[in-house]
């Protein structure tokens, strides 16, 4: 059942972007999403512990964090596999590349392709790497929907604005899909103006 509405959300994606533009797409980058070896730590992500952490405004490694306590959770699935850290940085790769070989970017972008568009992308692609490469759980990759008091990764200040936020076996990372950009979740400068996370 959930690989086929992942199926779906998906092709569903593809051909929303697939429409936006007379650049020819074929997206053949997705058969070479990257390839995962696991490197040791079999702790996961669950709603206990994401629980722990920010009822008590702390981050990865009990980090202080600002990210108010009365944010919305939404965890789709009951657990989630942290991602490993160079893991994170070779998808990212692979990712802008992806975005970049399709003429998918975020210059000048309509409300067709915008930052929510980008995120649901990102999260969508780890989700497919998860299968990909053969996982059971998914990778603890989110969607936050933030208010965007201050710039970051590009992006200017503004209204409500859709990132995402990526648990690495390193520490906790807001992600930019639009710029590649990231940093940890302690040190963003928007962190107090997260009003949810989807996992």
């Amino acid at each position: 059942m959930k690989t086929r509405v992942l199926s779906r959300l998906f092709i569903l994606i593809l051909f929303l972007l697939s429409s936006n533009s007379c650049i020819e797409r074929d997206f053949k980058d997705l058969k070479d999403i990257p390839k995962f070896e696991e490197v040791g730590g079999k702790n996961l992500i669950n709603r206990f512990e994401i629980g722990r952490y920010f009822n008590n405004k702390k981050s990865f490694n009990w980090q202080d964090t600002e990210v108010p306590k009365d944010i919305g959770v939404v965890m789709v699935d009951s657990l989630y596999k942290p991602v490993d850290y160079y893991y994170f940085k070779k998808f990212n790769k692979w990712f802008n590349n992806l975005l970049f070989n399709n003429g998918i970017m975020s210059v000048d972008p309509k409300q067709s392709l915008d930052c929510d568009n980008f995120a649901m992308l990102y999260k969508s692609l780890f989700g497919v790497a998860s299968y990909a490469n053969g996982k059971d759980i998914e990778f603890a990759v989110a969607v936050v929907v933030v208010e965007q008091k201050n710039e970051f990764g590009g992006i200017p200040k503004g209204y409500l604005h859709m990132l995402n936020l990526v648990f690495t076996n390193k520490d906790w990372y807001i992600f930019e899909p639009q710029t590649g950009k990231y940093i940890e979740l302690h040190k963003y400068p928007n962190q107090k103006y997260i009003k949810y996370i989807i996992l």
